[in-house]
């Protein structure tokens, strides 16, 4: 039976991470795309492991688990950028640790009375992946080639000029669906972050709640190689890129009441970027076209169990021909 061809819109890290699954089950594949991985939203992320502004919960936590498993196999290989390191987790409600139930139960620990921060009542240690971003989406992208993936530079402004009769198309655009497919119940997460200069003295460490009087303020510190990240914000429906003097200054306080080891380190970077916020993910195929988009903020969380969703919907249309 010949396969189908399929092009692939976006090239973030759902893109890629479902373009290496489909070549490995004998695919050829073509990303269409604007922006190379390094100009994507994805480059932007801290990121650690955690689902997080991702709904619905059950269907989260299934993606997430197989995601963990993957990263800590990918973890194995020093160029994969994916690491697994100790992140404490503090929370004041003990219902908003559901993600727990996507991680091995080896693998997350209750925190001790000592533990916890002056805010918070409760809170797990936990092994999770580190996703190091530019070596990441590196990796991903150098993986995508070796498989014989192909990439098209192109902007698509218009779904229906893309034709499904004998291919198979997978929107992967993020954001980008809104616009795209005129789906008004994406929107747009802001969120800004501080990049403080390296240090292997920084533990990780993110507060589970919000701050501010509209629950717009996080705080939490990932280290990592290139830089310490500070964030962040959670402003929903803005927009703006440029970053906020002010916002940076609360960031960096609220993080160094959680971390004292920040203090001192130097700022090189502060960075805006938008997650693509949905009430719901949506995982599904509508004849031979495919979407796999409205993550949040857990994009790289669930990257791996959507690509293998993706590929069982692809399996539908292939056994259907």
């Amino acid at each position: 039976m010949k396969l189908p061809k399929i092009s692939i819109i976006g090239c973030g890290v759902s893109g890629l991470t479902v373009g290496i699954v489909l070549l490995k089950q004998g695919y050829a594949v073509e990303i269409i795309t604007e922006k190379l991985p390094e100009q994507t939203t994805s480059a932007i992320a801290a990121a650690i492991w955690l689902p997080y502004e991702i709904k619905p919960i059950e269907l989260a936590n299934k993606l997430s688990t197989i995601s963990y498993l993957k990263f800590q196999e990918l973890a194995k290989q020093p160029d994969s950028g994916i690491s697994i390191i100790a992140a404490k987790m503090l929370l004041q409600h003990e219902a908003d640790a559901w993600w727990k139930e996507a991680i091995p139960k080896e693998f997350v620990r209750k925190l001790l009375p000592s533990e916890l921060s002056a805010a918070s009542t409760c809170g797990y240690m936990v092994q999770t992946p580190l996703i190091e971003t530019p070596l990441y989406l590196n990796y991903l992208l150098k993986t995508f080639h070796t498989l014989g993936g192909q990439i098209l530079m192109e902007k698509i402004q218009d779904i229906s000029s893309l034709s499904t009769e004998k291919e198979i198309l997978i929107n992967c655009t993020g954001l980008g669906s809104r616009a795209l497919l005129n789906d008004e119940s994406m929107y747009a997460i802001q969120g800004q972050i501080v990049q403080l200069q390296a240090s292997d003295k920084v533990p990780c460490v993110l507060a589970e709640y919000t701050y501010g009087a509209k629950g717009e303020e996080l705080a939490y510190v990932v280290p990592r190689k290139d830089c310490v990240i500070l964030g962040g914000t959670l402003v929903k429906y803005a927009e703006d890129l440029s970053p906020i003097d002010s916002v940076t200054k609360g960031i960096v306080e609220r993080c160094q009441e959680l971390v004292k080891e920040i203090k001192g380190l130097s700022v090189k970077n502060v960075v805006v970027g938008l997650r693509p916020g949905r009430q719901t993910l949506r995982l599904e195929r509508i004849g031979n076209l495919i979407h796999n988009y409205g993550h949040g903020g857990g994009g790289f969380t669930v990257s791996w169990g959507c690509a293998l969703e993706v590929l069982r919907l692809v399996k539908e249309v292939s056994e259907r021909d």
